[in-house]
């Protein structure tokens, strides 16, 4: 951490040599972190052309003639450390770096970058490839590389969708928001952004808007960072619609207005494209009023799901309804040029993998009408409706060829282990099924099935009759994959 450097470097001006233990235990950090904190406070130092020496026996020092310089630096950084907030971890570094990127006009050079962080050049290298690889995820937003430095580039509304974005997803409390907006702007403008941050779920609640609460934080700082932009002489470009007035952002104008705010249609005009795409929650009993392009695409897309996947999305009204709110603001997102980009997503990747595999099958209608796909973070939501609503119990019955009481067990047992996942719906004879082929997803049998033409959708499952762990283990995992991944003929 910052405070860390002033600390070692104060223990080194007030003795001749310290030992590596020494200053391990007075930091109380590792040998690794130690020798980190050495370089990284040299990359500093070489401003005055000073630096930190160690010795083959081991130890830290300075040289005495120089010792008068690096006071000089250590000054600086005191004063920098009572007036300035810096960043502290590489999370930060990220956060202060990506966020300082975005007010330059010109190109800056990682020296420069570090320097105005206070940190060290190689820890600025490394930042510098984090900021470009978040900036990947934003069509039209680049990092430009010249002999003068780097500068990102792209339409006014992307680099105002990503930083407010990174902003809002990136600094998971209130405390590193204050830290992140006091560093960019000063601690008036965080009072300003605290007033409207306070402000809006009243406005919004006034106007019927029930936005998720990162919906409501991501609204507030697209607001305050297009404010900030516009006061740095960073102007949205020019919009050939005809500006259509919001109540709500009418409301909120009103209010920034008294603080001395001045909001022009074209702003106004940002906000409302802004409101309609944030997340929100569902009011029970009220009618979504869901443009049919955007109903149309959830139809074809849950008739998709459902038959690849033997599910039945398509006739929970609930789920397409609110399904269909949803890709309606995903759409609008993307055309808008950004993504959502939570970084808690990643698990659902994992624990819901089935459902993301489902959530993709979006993509293809979506780059067939409109040329795009929704990135994995997009998709990821999408997955997590089709997991909330995923009641449909696979439907099988049991051949019983030699005792009910046998078939009997054997459904008890299938029960117990797979639970609500799986509906028996009968117990046969192996000729009962001959006349009447039950459309199921599923048939159990101990014993070959043989002169049946099953239903296309149904898949049969060979088992011992009593039913061993691999046997129950085999029908839990096809219900898991809903059996995308059986062969008839292999299923033993």
């Amino acid at each position: 951490m910052y405070n860390r450097k002033i600390k070692l470097i104060r223990a080194l001006l007030g003795h001749e040599r310290m030992s590596s233990a020494e200053l391990m235990d007075k930091l109380d950090i590792s040998q690794r972190t130690l020798r980190n904190e050495v370089k990284e406070i040299n990359e500093i130092l070489r401003q005055e052309n000073v630096g930190i020496y160690s010795s083959n026996t081991g130890g830290y020092y300075l040289k005495a003639e120089e010792k008068q310089n690096v006071q000089k630096v250590l000054d600086r950084m005191i004063r920098k450390s009572k007036n300035v907030i810096l960043p502290e971890t590489p999370d930060e570094r990220f956060l202060f770096g990506f966020t300082t990127l975005f007010f330059e006009k010109r190109p800056i050079s990682i020296q420069r970058t570090a320097e105005k962080l206070f940190v060290s050049k190689t820890a600025m290298l490394q930042t510098k490839k984090e900021i470009q690889d978040a900036c990947r995820w934003y069509h039209g937003l680049t990092i430009e590389v010249s002999s003068k430095g780097s500068r990102i580039t792209g339409p006014e509304k992307i680099r105002r969708h990503a930083l407010a974005e990174i902003m809002n997803y990136y600094t998971y409390g209130a405390i590193l928001m204050e830290r992140v907006i006091t560093f960019l702007f000063g601690s008036e403008k965080y009072e300003d952004y605290i007033a409207l941050y306070k402000a809006l779920p009243a406005i919004l609640q006034q106007y019927g808007y029930r936005l998720i609460d990162k919906a409501i934080e991501g609204f507030a700082l697209d607001i305050f960072v297009s404010l900030m932009r516009r006061e740095k002489g960073f102007e949205l470009e020019e919009d050939a619609g005809d500006y259509e007035t919001w109540p709500c952002v009418e409301e909120i104008c009103r209010f920034l207005e008294k603080k001395e705010y001045d909001i022009p249609k074209q702003e106004r005009s940002y906000m409302a494209e802004c409101l309609r795409a944030k997340r929100i929650l569902y009011t029970q009993g009220k009618t979504y009023e869901v443009p049919e392009e955007y109903t149309e695409i959830t139809k074809e897309f849950l008739e998709i799901v459902d038959r690849k996947y033997h599910t039945d999305y398509r006739n929970n009204e609930e789920l397409f309804t609110r399904l269909s709110v949803h890709i309606g603001k995903m759409i609008e997102r993307i055309e808008q040029g950004y993504f959502e980009t939570n970084p808690t997503l990643e698990n659902v990747l994992e624990y819901y993998e089935r459902e993301v595999r489902m959530a993709e099958e979006l993509n293809q209608i979506l780059q067939e009408k409109y040329q795009f796909i929704a990135n994995v973070h997009e998709i990821c939501y999408v997955a997590i409706y089709l997991k909330a609503y995923d009641f449909q119990r696979l439907k099988a019955v049991i051949l019983c060829d030699i005792g009910e009481s046998f078939a009997d067990n054997m459904a008890r047992q299938i029960t117990d282990y797979c639970g609500e996942k799986i509906h028996i719906l009968e117990k046969m004879s192996l000729a009962e099924y001959r006349l009447d082929p039950v459309p199921v997803d599923l048939v159990i049998s101990g014993s070959r099935v043989y002169g049946v033409e099953f239903p296309k959708k149904t898949k049969i499952i060979y088992v011992d009759y009593l039913l061993k762990e691999e046997n129950l283990k085999a029908i839990q995992e096809y219900l898991m994959k809903e059996g995308t991944d059986y062969d008839k003929d292999d299923c033993n």
